[in-house]
């Protein structure tokens, strides 16, 4: 059973799905398009949303934007916001999709298992679907995951036909792609799940209270009464906005100067994230953009041919969409035990002696070895950093787990080796991508 739901739409097209879309004055337009042209849109976004009442959280507010808008392209962005109960990840959750068309929202409080299966076709066709909590789902995770990855879900049930009274099959398509927004306190979230969104959590830190303290305090200022009067206007600007972004697609021409770590077997769904970071980027500066036009080939050679619009990422979209998925993708040291940094420290210092070792006797072939190149054992990490074997175990395990270090050979009766994916970034606690 459906709860709440929040899409809006009243008359539906011929598919079953919500087709009420609010005519723009020419005024609308022209402020929209604007908006959409100015030269720092990254930078009003985001002061639009503290205007709406959210403060600090920069990377998560974009992220959310990216997302929202990202329901028209072909793989649209899904996230999953994970903090403590009473953080504000759903403050953030509802602001963003407060500038979302309602036409395109659907938020629900509560979802079962075969509920999605059962909604008409169009309904979830480049929307965004919203759950406020996760715990309300959690029957549903099969469907939302299948979503997002299959762009869509066929269902069949066995039904008894009326007329003659034999068992029959009914079938049901609801069409993706859809955005998924989903909120939770619950760090167990189901890994096969947990993996098809863009995980993020809310910044729990002392001085973050303190600025949403002081935010607080000034919402109830003349100057906050202010700017409550404007919040109306930016979220009917925002919504404007959305309304006038095409479903173009992206092409990125810088694609081969762009790389991902192939270590680890995770690289295969983090590379995608990357790339539809980046994509989603450009596709929200479209307005800022030429349209290029594709002929597609067709059956029939005879003109006139279909053609595909497109727009092109610059390196304006390649700097803001990496500076982001370093914030949501990526690691930092902190994550790790006190023991497990100063082994990762030795494992370094370790390989780094190694290279200059062999770049100083070497030919130039050799010369270009590097750290991520050579393999290591237990043994050889011991009789280096001087440290047990008990302690030594127990640490580089949680290296391996944290996929800093990787296995190379786990079979039994052969020693075992490892190799460092990790090149020394972020000592100073900064965020990086292996």
């Amino acid at each position: 059973m459906l709860f709440r739901s929040q899409n809006t739409s009243g008359t539906k097209n011929g598919n079953g799905g919500a087709d009420e879309r609010p005519a723009m004055s020419p005024t609308e337009i022209k402020e929209a398009e604007e908006f959409g042209k100015q030269k720092d849109l990254i930078g009003r976004i985001l002061s639009d949303y503290e205007k709406c009442g959210l403060i600090g959280e920069e990377s998560n507010k974009l992220l959310c934007y990216l997302a929202m808008t990202s329901r028209k392209m072909p793989e649209p962005l899904s996230v999953l916001i994970l903090s403590s109960s009473g953080a504000g990840k759903t403050a953030l959750q509802d602001t963003a999709l407060a500038f979302c068309p309602p036409e395109d929202l659907v938020k629900l409080t509560s979802l079962s298992a075969k509920a999605l299966f059962y909604k008409e076709q169009a309904s979830l066709k480049h929307k965004v679907l919203a759950i406020e909590e996760g715990a309300g789902a959690e029957d549903a995770s099969y469907a939302i995951r299948n979503l997002i990855s299959s762009d869509g879900l066929t269902s069949e049930v066995a039904m008894r036909d009326p007329q003659t009274g034999k068992l029959t099959t009914m079938s049901n398509t609801v069409d993706g792609p859809t955005s998924v927004f989903c909120t939770t306190t619950d760090p167990e979230v189901d890994p096969e799940t947990k993996s098809r969104f863009l995980v993020t959590g809310i910044d729990e830190s002392r001085e973050q209270t303190r600025k949403i303290l002081d935010f607080q305090k000034q919402r109830h200022s003349l100057d906050g009464l202010q700017v409550n009067l404007e919040k109306e206007k930016i979220i009917k600007l925002h919504r404007n906005f959305q309304r006038l972004l095409k479903p173009l697609a992206v092409v990125n021409p810088h694609i081969e100067k762009l790389s991902y770590s192939d270590d680890r077997l995770q690289g295969r769904r983090a590379q995608p994230q990357y790339l539809n970071i980046i994509n989603a980027v450009a596709f929200l500066r479209q307005l800022k953009k030429e349209i290029k036009t594709l002929n597609k080939n067709s059956a029939d050679s005879a003109p006139p041919r279909e053609k595909i619009e497109f727009i092109e990422v610059d390196e304006t979209d390649i700097e803001t969409g990496h500076k982001l998925a370093v914030e949501i993708l990526g690691k930092t040291l902190d994550e790790l035990s006190i023991p497990a940094r100063d082994l990762l420290d030795q494992i370094d210092k370790m390989l780094t002696a190694k290279v200059e070792k062999v770049r100083s006797s070497q030919n130039d072939r050799e010369a270009t070895l590097f750290k991520r190149d050579l393999t290591f054992t237990r043994r050889e990490l011991r009789e280096f950093s001087g440290w047990t074997n008990t302690r030594l175990h127990n640490h580089i395990k949680e290296l391996v787990n944290m996929e800093y270090v990787v296995m190379e050979n786990a079979r039994i009766n052969n020693m075992q080796t490892y190799k460092l994916i990790y090149d020394g970034e972020g000592k100073k606690s900064g965020k990086f991508i292996l």
